[in-house]
C-alpha cells in the first residue's frame, strides 16, 4: 500500500498520512460492524473465505486504480478485509489451543506469522523489482482468489466443536507405596489389555489415537508390546519426563480424550479392570554408586612416605 502510494501515486507526506488513516479507519469499521454481523450469519470458515476474496480485489484495484480519493477507499476495504480475516484466524487458533499450551502455543504462531510476512516482503520486493509493482499486484489477487478453493478441505470450522473441558478423573489409579518428589524420574506408566481377537483391528485403530494423546499430554515416549506368553494381551508403556509430568498428564485430559478411552477400555475382556503400574527410573542411583565406588578404589589406602624416598639434587 505505501509503496503504491509513494511510487505510483506520488502521495506527499500529508496525504499518505491520510492513506494510513483510511486503512485504519477500516479496520475499526470491521471490527465494531462488519465482524459481529458476519459471526451471526456466517461460518468461521466462510468470513474468512470471503475477507481473503475481499483482499484479492483490493490487490486488483491497486494495481489498477490512480486517482487518490478512490485509492483512500480502497484502503479502508484492505482495513476491513486484514482485520476480518486475522481475526477469524487468530480466534480459530485460540480455540484449537489447550489453556495450559496457550502461551507457548501462541508464542509459536506469532513468531511464524511474523517470520512469514517478513520473508514474503523479501520474496515481494524482489520480483516487484524485476516484473514491476502493477504485474505483481495483479499476479497475487488472482493467486489469492484461485488460492480460496483449498477452503473446503482447510476449513477452521472443526474448531468451534473442540472442547478442551477436562473430565473428572474417573480411571483407577494403583495406590504407590511411597510418593515420589515432582522431580523424580522419568517416569514409566504401565496397562495391560486383554483383547478379543475380533475386535483386535478396532484395538489397535484406538491405540493410534492414544498414543497421540499421551504424546500431545507430555509423554516423550510411548511404545505397545503384545505378550508372547499369552494370547491377545498388550501392554501399553508410556514415558513421561518426571512424576509431575505423569501427574499433569492426567490434569490435562480431555473430555473427547477421555471418551477415546473409554472406548479402549470397553474392548477389555479380562477378569480384572486394567491398573496402572508405576516405574521410576532409578539409573542416576547406579551412576552414582558406581562413580563412588570408582572413587573409594582409587584412593590410596596407605599413607604416602615423603621421607622414604630421596630426591637427587641435580648441580
Amino acid at each position: 500500500m505505501p509503496v503504491v502510494g509513494l511510487k505510483e501515486l506520488h502521495l506527499q507526506p500529508c496525504s499518505l498520512g491520510l492513506l494510513f488513516t483510511c486503512m485504519g479507519a477500516g479496520s475499526v469499521f470491521g471490527a465494531v460492524f462488519v465482524l459481529p454481523w458476519a459471526r451471526q450469519r456466517l461460518s468461521s470458515n466462510a468470513s474468512t473465505v470471503l475477507a481473503n476474496l475481499l483482499v484479492a480485489v483490493v490487490y486488483l484495484l491497486m494495481a489498477f486504480v490512480r486517482q487518490p480519493s478512490i485509492f483512500m477507499i480502497v484502503a479502508a476495504l484492505a482495513g476491513i478485509g486484514w482485520t476480518l480475516g486475522a481475526s477469524e484466524l487468530w480466534v480459530a487458533g485460540q480455540r484449537a489451543i489447550p489453556g495450559w499450551a496457550r502461551g507457548r502455543l501462541s508464542a509459536i504462531v506469532i513468531m511464524v506469522s511474523q517470520g512469514a510476512i517478513s520473508l514474503g516482503g523479501v520474496v515481494w520486493g524482489f520480483f516487484s523489482q524485476a516484473a514491476g509493482v502493477n504485474i505483481m499486484l495483479v499476479i497475487a489477487g488472482i493467486t489469492l482468489a484461485l488460492s480460496l478453493r483449498l477452503a473446503a478441505r482447510l476449513s477452521i470450522n472443526f474448531t468451534t466443536s473442540l472442547s478442551f473441558d477436562p473430565p473428572p478423573i474417573s480411571c483407577v489409579m494403583n495406590p504407590v507405596v511411597y510418593n515420589p518428589q515432582p522431580r523424580d524420574g522419568p517416569v514409566a506408566i504401565t496397562f495391560e489389555f486383554e483383547v478379543d481377537r475380533l475386535h483386535s483391528r478396532e484395538f489397535l485403530r484406538l491405540m493410534r489415537e492414544v498414543r497421540l494423546i499421551h504424546l500431545r499430554n507430555g509423554a516423550f515416549g510411548w511404545r505397545l508390546d503384545e505378550d508372547l506368553t499369552r494370547f491377545n494381551t498388550y501392554r501399553i508403556e508410556l514415558m513421561v519426563p518426571s512424576w509431575k509430568g505423569y501427574l499433569l498428564q492426567r490434569q490435562r485430559l480431555t473430555k473427547a480424550e477421555q471418551e477415546i478411552i473409554k472406548k479402549v477400555w470397553r474392548l477389555h475382556v479380562g477378569e480384572q479392570i486394567p491398573l496402572e503400574h508405576y516405574y521410576l527410573c532409578v539409573n542416576r542411583e547406579l551412576e552414582a554408586q558406581h562413580m563412588a565406588e570408582e572413587h573409594a578404589a582409587s584412593t590410596p589406602t596407605i599413607p604416602l612416605d615423603l621421607d622414604a624416598q630421596e630426591v637427587p639434587r641435580t648441580s
